[in-house]
C-alpha cells in the first residue's frame, strides 16, 4: 500500500513537470519575436562585433521587419539579438506614410525601437518635416520622440514650430510638443509651455501658459485651442486679449483673426488703459477692424475721477473710435451714474473721450448734494479728470428738498452750472429763468418764500441752501409771508417732479433693480 501511494505521487510530479515544460514551450513559440530580414547588400561578411557573432553588411544594404523597410550604406546585424547597427544614408520607410532619415540607426527587432542620430535627422510624412539630431521611434506604437530640441515645417502652411521635447503619435497624426515650445505662422508668433497639433488639421490644443502675439494683438491663456487653417480660437483660463490698448477678459474668450472679431463671456472686463476705464458684464465683444467694443447684461463702467471713482451701470456699453481717432463711448437701457457728488440716471449716455463730454439723453436726472437737475439733455462736462461745469438743455430744472412739501426750484431754459471742489457751486440760467426759494434767518427759522421771475440769473449755492440769487435782466421778484401762498398747489412749476427714489445710494446699488 505504500509503495502504490509513492508511486501515485511521484507520476504526479512528473505529469505536473511536464505540463510545465509544454506550457513553457507554448509561451516560448508565442513570445519568439518576428526576425529582421536581409533583403539585399553589396557584400555580406561574417564576423565578430560587440562580442557577439554578426554579419557585416556592405553597399546598397536594405532590411524588411513586418511592414518597415530599412535602408544604408553599411550595417552589422545581429542575428542572436535580433538587432541593426546602421550607417550612412539611413531611411526608414513604413508605407506611404512616414520616411525617416540619418546618419546612423540602432534598430531593435524584439521591441521594435529605432534611434536615428546625425547632423540632420528628418522625420517626413505627407503633412509634415521634423528637424533634430535625435530621434527615437517605437514602432509598436508608432509613436516617435525626441528630448534634444527640434524644427517642425508644414507642408500645407507656412506654420514652423521648434520645442525642446516632443512626441509625434502617427496613428493619431498627433503632436505633443513641451518645453520652450514656439510656432511661427506669417502672421503671428505662438509661444507655450505645453501644446498638441493635429497635422491633419492643423489645429492646435494649448495645454499650459501660452501667447499669441501679431502686429494687432497679445493673446495669453492657460488652456485652449488655435484652428490655424480658419485663425480661429477659443481660450480658457485666466485668458485675455490685448488690441490697440484694451484689455479683454472673460471665462471663455473665441477670437476670429480674420475677421478681426474677439467674444467674451463670464465675468468679462474690458479695460482702457489710455482713459483709464473698466468695463464689466457677462458678456464682450471686440470689432477690431472698426475699434469698438461691447459689453452687455450687468455691465459696469469704472473711472478714475480726481482721487474719486465714476461708476455706470447700463444694459449696454459700446466703445468705438472715429476715422480722426476721436473716441466715444456709449451706455444705453437703464444708465444709473454714481460717484461720491454726484450721481445720476437716465435712458442712454455718450461720452465723448476727446473733448471729455458726458451727454445724458431722455429723462435725465442728477442729483448734487441737495440738488436735482433736469432737463432734456444734459451734459457733464470735465477737465484733468475732474467734473468742470453742466449743461443743461432745454426744460432745465433744479429741486432741492426743505421738507415733503416745500422744495426750492430754479427753472429756465437752459443752465450752465460750475463746479468747485468737487461741489457745484455756481449756475447760470439763460431764458426763462423763474425761482421759489424758502428764505430761512440766522436760526433757519423760515421767514418767506421768494417768489421771482427774469430771462437771465445767477445763483451762487451753499453747502445747503442758495447762498445768493442775481437777476440779471428785468426781474420780477415778491416775498410772500410763510402760508400765503400753497406749496404744493400754487409754488411748483409745471413740469415738477421730485424723484429722490431713483437716486442711488451706492456702488452697489447700480446694479439692483
Amino acid at each position: 500500500m505504500g509503495n502504490r501511494l509513492k508511486y501515485r505521487i511521484v507520476n504526479q510530479q512528473v505529469f505536473s513537470l511536464l505540463v510545465l515544460i509544454l506550457i513553457g514551450t507554448t509561451l516560448g513559440f508565442a513570445q519568439k519575436k518576428e526576425q529582421i530580414k536581409i533583403i539585399r547588400a553589396d557584400v555580406l561578411i561574417g564576423t565578430e562585433k560587440k562580442g557577439t557573432t554578426a554579419q557585416r553588411l556592405i553597399g546598397d544594404v536594405q532590411f524588411k521587419h513586418q511592414n518597415a523597410l530599412m535602408y544604408c550604406d553599411s550595417a552589422y546585424f545581429y542575428k542572436t539579438t535580433n538587432s541593426i547597427d546602421a550607417f550612412g544614408s539611413v531611411r526608414i520607410n513604413q508605407g506611404d506614410t512616414l520616411n525617416l532619415y540619418g546618419d546612423f540607426l540602432h534598430y531593435d527587432g524584439n521591441e521594435k525601437m529605432a534611434t536615428v542620430t546625425g547632423k540632420e535627422v528628418k522625420l517626413v510624412s505627407p503633412d509634415f518635416e521634423l528637424f533634430t539630431d535625435r530621434l527615437l521611434y517605437d514602432r509598436a506604437n508608432n509613436i516617435a520622440s525626441y528630448s534634444t530640441g527640434a524644427v517642425i515645417e508644414s507642408k500645407n502652411d507656412s506654420n514652423v514650430l521648434v520645442s525642446k521635447r516632443g512626441y509625434f503619435y502617427s496613428n493619431q497624426s498627433t503632436f505633443l510638443f513641451k518645453k520652450d515650445v514656439v510656432l511661427t505662422n506669417p502672421e503671428f508668433i505662438m509661444r507655450s509651455d505645453t501644446l498638441r497639433y493635429f497635422t491633419t488639421t492643423e489645429i492646435v490644443n494649448f495645454l499650459g501658459p501660452t501667447t499669441i502675439t501679431s502686429d494687432s494683438n497679445l493673446i495669453y491663456c492657460e488652456n485652449g485651442w488655435y484652428d490655424t487653417q480658419l485663425d480661429q480660437s477659443k481660450y480658457f483660463a485666466n485668458a485675455y486679449i490685448i488690441t490697440d490698448g484694451k484689455l479683454l477678459e472673460g471665462d471663455t474668450l473665441f477670437y476670429d483673426r480674420n475677421l478681426g472679431f474677439g467674444k467674451a463671456d463670464g465675468n468679462v472686463q474690458i479695460t482702457d488703459t489710455v482713459e483709464n476705464v473698466i468695463i464689466n458684464g457677462d458678456h464682450g465683444r471686440i470689432f477690431e477692424k472698426n475699434d469698438s467694443a461691447i459689453v452687455t447684461d450687468n455691465s459696469l463702467l469704472t473711472q478714475l475721477f480726481d482721487k474719486d471713482t465714476l461708476y455706470m451701470h447700463a444694459d449696454t456699453f459700446k466703445v468705438y473710435k472715429t476715422l480722426n481717432g476721436d473716441q466715444f463711448l456709449f451706455a444705453y437701457y437703464g444708465v444709473k451714474i454714481f460717484k461720491s457728488d454726484l450721481q445720476g440716471s437716465c435712458d442712454s449716455i455718450s461720452y465723448s473721450m476727446s473733448d471729455s463730454t458726458i451727454r445724458l439723453f431722455y429723462e435725465p436726472v442728477l442729483w448734487s448734494a441737495e440738488n436735482q437737475l433736469t432737463a432734456d439733455t444734459i451734459d457733464i462736462r470735465t477737465q484733468n479728470n475732474k467734473i468742470h461745469s453742466l449743461y443743461l438743455d432745454k426744460n432745465a430744472f433744479i429741486i432741492s428738498e426743505i421738507d415733503t412739501l416745500r422744495y426750492n426750484q430754479i427753472k429756465g431754459k437752459n443752465m450752465t452750472g460750475y463746479f468747485s471742489e468737487g461741489k457745484l457751486k455756481t449756475i447760470f440760467v439763460k431764458g426763462n429763468g423763474q425761482t421759489t426759494y424758502y428764505g430761512q434767518d440766522d436760526a433757519e427759522k423760515f421767514i418767506g418764500v421768494n417768489v421771482a421771475e427774469s430771462s437771465d440769473i445767477r445763483i451762487v449755492l451753499g453747502d445747503k441752501s442758495i447762498d445768493t440769487i442775481t437777476f440779471l435782466n428785468k426781474p420780477k421778484a415778491k416775498m410772500h409771508p410763510m402760508g400765503e401762498l400753497d406749496p404744493v398747489t400754487e409754488l411748483r412749476y409745471s413740469g415738477f417732479k421730485w424723484l429722490i427714489e431713483k437716486r442711488p445710494k451706492d456702488k452697489d446699488s447700480l446694479l439692483k433693480d
